[in-house]
């Protein structure tokens, strides 16, 4: 095993130092392909996207005329049920009546990372954690830089910014942060509002929840087909993991070790769970992960488009608009309802389905690179000579549509975006193939923000 827990400043690298002794600058060696967060299955911290080479700079000529926001969450806890699954699985690893040897004997002086049963669905922040990855943080720092980037188009407005946000805690608080850095001393209730909107079924389609309401939807569709992939290394795993104690662990309970790795790290910087693993292992357990998320809530599930769809058309309708509401929107989720828009839009769809019995390479859908903790896709409105474009950037990185980037910066020209749109939501109606009736059937809180009551409590998830 690669002893990664003491190398943060390297970026959590699966390799020695060995990996620059062939290269003459460090700039020469391919070091992101043994990033540890890669293959976290989006539990772990914020990791921009890889990215095609392209410059995120405004285009020359152009200028930027919107920016919508759609962002996940920062970095957390557990949620209640997988604590749930760690505490039993710590109570395990306590109630072995024997000093641990080999690999796990970092065991007997190890406490467990959530100090207190509060901190489940939580993000983290300074108060709460140690380590370098504050959910809060973050968000603050994104909201900085956000603003940084858009400086000239927030300096046109001088009114109240109104953010969206779920009534998730997490999410709410995301966002308050983000707002925080956006508006820096600035920052008061002046300068920026929040229009909550609960995540209950009752607001169907006009939510940033909208499977809630989404009755036909089942995550577990595929399950017998994602099932067979292989995890039988595991067996293989559990037993070297566990060699020279009188002690044994699940092929399931091995797993979930990747798991607590990811989730120790937003908390402490570092996990020595992490260590356990091999490079292989990580990559064949992400996969498994990438294959789930697919079937589930990605573009492999019958009913994530149809979800996603109102939202989608939401967008398109405001870009269209020449004197919109408000310049940006920003708006707050969970990683579900972002894939299930991603879903809709198909920016990051595959052309072919993920296979279960082999992994592709590269994964052509890399659940990680989507909608890591913190995810952030922007959809940027410019105006070039006369015409407008729309161009995406999914967590730091420019991605082209495949079949519409032929304007500056590998944009699109807005009216090919508008006919791209309408035909990814042919066929598509939210109420009846959800099954969703007498709730909302779009969204209408981008408009309606200042005369409806969207000022829902927080709730705990």
């Amino acid at each position: 095993m690669v002893a990664i827990s003491h190398i943060i400043n390297n970026g959590l690298l699966l390799t020695s130092q060995s990996v620059f002794q062939d290269v003459a600058t460090p700039h020469q060696a391919a070091t992101e392909q043994y990033n540890l967060v890669k293959y976290l299955a989006g539990a772990g911290p914020y990791i921009q996207h890889p990215g095609f080479g392209i410059s995120k700079d405004v285009p020359e000529q152009c200028t930027v005329e919107q920016v919508h926001l759609l962002s996940r969450h920062g970095e957390r806890y557990p949620s209640k049920g997988k604590g749930k699954q760690f505490e039993e699985l710590y109570a395990k690893f306590k109630g072995y009546d024997k000093p641990f040897v080999g690999e796990l004997a970092f065991l007997n002086d190890y406490e467990y990372f959530v100090s207190d049963k509060e901190y489940y669905e939580k993000e983290t922040s300074p108060k709460n954690s140690q380590g370098l990855y504050a959910g809060t943080s973050d968000a603050f720092n994104h909201g900085t830089t956000f603003r940084s980037r858009y400086s000239e188009l927030f300096e046109q407005s001088s009114e109240p910014l109104t953010l969206f946000t779920s009534n998730s805690g997490r999410c709410h608080v995301t966002a308050r942060y983000f707002a925080r850095g956006l508006f820096g001393d600035e920052y008061s209730d002046d300068t920026a509002d929040f229009a909550v909107i609960a995540e209950e079924d009752k607001f169907g389609a006009n939510s940033l929840t909208p499977v809630v309401s989404c009755q036909n939807f089942h995550y577990s569709a595929s399950k017998d087909f994602v099932g067979a992939y292989n995890t039988d290394f595991l067996s293989a795993t559990s037993a070297r993991i566990t060699e020279g104690n009188d002690f044994n662990l699940t092929e399931k309970e091995t797993s979930r070790l990747v798991e607590w790795c990811a989730y120790e790290i937003n908390v402490r910087g570092y996990s020595p769970f992490c260590n356990l693993f091999t490079n292989d292992e990580f990559v064949k357990l992400s996969y498994g992960s990438d294959l789930s998320y697919y079937y589930g809530n990605g573009p492999g599930n019958n009913l994530t488009g149809t979800i996603g769809a109102p939202y989608l058309q939401a967008t398109l309708d405001y870009l269209k608009e020449d004197n919109p509401p408000q310049k940006f929107v920003l708006a707050f989720t969970h990683d579900t309802n972002i894939e299930h828009f991603h879903a809709a839009l198909g920016l990051l769809a595959p052309e072919d389905p993920l296979p279960n019995d082999h992994i592709p390479f590269p994964v052509p859908y890399a659940h990680t690179q989507i909608v890591p903790m913190g995810a952030r896709l922007y959809t940027e409105k410019y105006k070039c000579g006369g015409e407008s474009y729309v161009r995406f950037l999914v967590n730091d990185a420019v991605v082209p549509l495949q079949h519409c980037q032929d304007g500056p910066g590998f944009s699109c020209k807005l009216s090919d975006y508008e006919a791209y749109v309408q035909s990814r939501l042919e066929g598509k109606d939210y109420a009846s193939q959800c099954g969703a009736e007498n709730v909302p059937e779009k969204v209408t809180f981008l408009w309606d923000y200042k005369t409806q009551n969207y000022s829902a409590p927080d709730i705990d998830s």
